[in-house]
């Protein structure tokens, strides 16, 4: 179900709590980032984060609100991977003009388990938050 650490699912959406974040912003210590050694691994990776969050309503778009209402698709993995034809955007552009935040439902999550904070950014994974996320993500996945 993670393909890379935990704690770099919490951290990522501990910060999506606190501020909105674009696709090439995302998960940028997984696999050497956007400048790593295989950029096509990470760019996977982001995807698959945004798409699995997304679906089980802990992020959102934050100014594509049809992003979130589409969680059935892949609407979303095709605009990342080809980009958006309908409004002539390319996936290069989309990956730093596509803005996502939390859900009231994740900020709900990370305040149980004291986690919406800056500071939090520093803490060890917590299990019983990815407990949470791993039974979320088995329910759409």
């Amino acid at each position: 179900m993670f393909d890379f650490p935990e704690i770099a699912y919490q951290r990522q959406l501990i910060v999506a709590s606190l501020d909105d974040f674009t696709p090439n912003a995302t998960l940028s210590h997984v696999h050497g980032g956007q400048y790593g050694p295989n950029v096509q691994l990470w760019k996977n990776s982001v995807v698959n984060f945004l798409w699995i969050n997304v679906r089980c309503g802990l992020l959102e778009g934050t100014h594509r609100k049809d992003i979130s209402e589409r969680k059935d698709s892949d609407f979303l993995k095709e605009i990342l991977i080809n980009g958006d034809p309908t409004i002539g955007l390319d996936a290069e552009i989309l990956w730093n003009a596509l803005y996502f935040n939390s859900t009231e439902k994740l900020d709900e999550m990370l305040d149980k388990f004291q986690l919406r904070d800056w500071g939090a950014l520093g803490f060890e994974t917590n299990q019983l938050f990815i407990s949470e996320l791993k039974v979320l993500y088995g329910s759409v996945g």
